[in-house]
């Protein structure tokens, strides 16, 4: 039935439209990685001008669309948010804008799609960070303030990561010196974000003793752990697979429930070592304003369900270690929510003491 609808919907198909003239996917941020990823997007859409890629533009499709990114470009949620724009300026033959608004730990972005016009132009993508300030309570900004359009990506590629340098060539040498002297290994991260929940959840689950420091964001964390200014990091593998490929840094533990078979090394899952998982893959989530008509947010799910299935865009995200998938409306929320409420939910209490 949901097919029939959205065919219904998607009724006016223009074949082969050409993309003279049109931008690629960018950021108002003037940072080199947004520079790039505009020329990237332009000269991969002017590709598949030239080689007559089949091309959709829909009557729901005649504007061009923004999506919001809700951090600073550069790291792994611009990335796959450019690379998402770039698939879906393909398929609906419109310019795909993305735009980056830090802030608020990303309720600034998320609170400007939801003030946007209702008209299904304006997109926010986000993670499991978009719950924090929720449990924080310093925002009431949650999933079900949006209407879900769907989720095309799972990372689940998160890993505890240590220096070369550390000694510590798996994860029971990190545990055994952490016993030996407690409290004393520091787990450096950014303050007031999953991953410091995430470190909640290592010492419950384990019995460890590791000791939060704010250091930063992705590519602070990196730089610390090269410099020896933290001990362990958790980090998505693709951001510091050059230290990983070099031996700089060493994957200890997989933060999930289910082995990947992309990643480049086998790294093994908690439970292989007879612990309790701690589960931190996250989830890349697409959603619009409360306000926009359903068959709007149908048309975009369908766009979605066909950036999933578009050969480059799978490239590109399995490239990354990352599983393309599809889910979308209502599956998509609920998938979200059960994640929120089964590996963030039950560490608020000790999150909430830590801040």
């Amino acid at each position: 039935m949901k097919k029939k609808i959205l065919s219904a919907l998607m009724c006016t198909i223009i074949a082969a439209a050409a993309f003279t003239g049109c931008g690629g996917a960018a950021s108002e941020s003037t940072a080199a990685p947004a520079a790039d990823a505009k020329e990237e997007t332009a000269e991969s859409t002017n590709d598949a001008a030239e080689e007559g890629a089949e091309t959709t533009a829909d009557s729901q499709f005649t504007e061009d669309i923004t999506i919001i990114c809700p951090v600073k470009a550069g790291g792994d949620t611009d990335r796959n948010t450019r690379t998402l724009a770039q698939a879906m300026q393909k398929i609906t033959g419109v310019n795909v804008v993305v735009k980056n608004v830090d802030g608020g730990a990303t309720v600034m972005g998320m609170q400007e799609c939801i003030d946007a016009p209702a008209d299904g132009n304006t997109l926010i993508v986000n993670g499991t960070d978009m719950f924090v300030p929720y449990i924080q309570g310093t925002s009431e900004i949650n999933i079900d303030s949006f209407k879900t359009i769907g989720v095309p990506i799972i990372d689940n590629t998160t890993v505890l990561a240590v220096n070369k340098e550390s000694g510590w060539n798996t994860l029971e040498d990190l545990l055994a010196a952490d016993k030996e002297s407690p409290n004393t290994i520091e787990y450096g991260g950014k303050i007031g974000a999953s991953n410091q929940i995430c470190g909640i959840a290592m010492n419950k689950e384990w019995g460890s003793s590791f000791r939060f420091v704010d250091v930063g964001n992705n590519a602070a964390k990196m730089t610390a752990l090269l410099g020896l200014q933290t001990d362990v990091i958790n980090i998505s593998y693709s951001l510091a697979n050059d230290y990983f490929s070099t031996g700089e840094f060493i994957p200890l533990v997989l933060l999930g429930t289910e082995k990947n078979d992309l990643l480049p090394q086998d790294v093994p899952l908690a439970s292989d070592l007879g612990l309790t998982n701690v589960d931190f893959s996250k989830f890349f989530w697409v959603g619009t304003g409360p306000n926009v008509p359903d068959e709007k947010v149908a048309a975009l799910t369908e766009v979605l369900e066909k950036v999933t299935q578009d050969p480059e865009f799978i490239e590109s995200i399995e490239s990354n270690y990352l599983n393309v998938v599809f889910m979308g409306g209502d599956e998509a929320r609920d998938y979200c929510n059960k994640m929120y409420e089964e590996t963030l939910l039950p560490y608020k209490e000790a999150f909430l003491e830590a801040q």
